[in-house]
């Protein structure tokens, strides 16, 4: 045989191998019974730009998490004196 054989090698083989298990990978690569039928085994390795929690893009994400972050600066600053008070909002109309 050949050592190495990186052009000879493929994943079907490894399915039909009876020590697939000692593999790395085989559980995902060389994917075999129902389990894995119509299931995107490479679901962590998909674009994720747009798709975010709850379908939440990441720019809202981001936006949120700066209104959070400066209410919380401006919290802390009125509490420890730093800031004036702000003036309730009025409710209503």
């Amino acid at each position: 045989g050949t050592r190495g054989g990186r052009d000879q090698f493929k994943w079907d083989d490894v399915k039909a191998d009876k020590n697939r298990d000692f593999y790395l990978g085989h559980s995902v690569k060389a994917s075999v019974g129902r389990w894995q039928n119509g299931r995107d085994l490479f679901w962590y390795t998909r674009d994720k730009a747009g798709a975010g929690i709850g379908g939440v893009g990441a720019s809202e994400l981001e936006a949120e998490r700066a209104a959070l972050k400066a209410e919380e600066e401006q919290q802390m600053a009125e509490a420890l004196g730093l800031a004036a008070p702000r003036r309730p909002e009025p409710v209503g109309g």
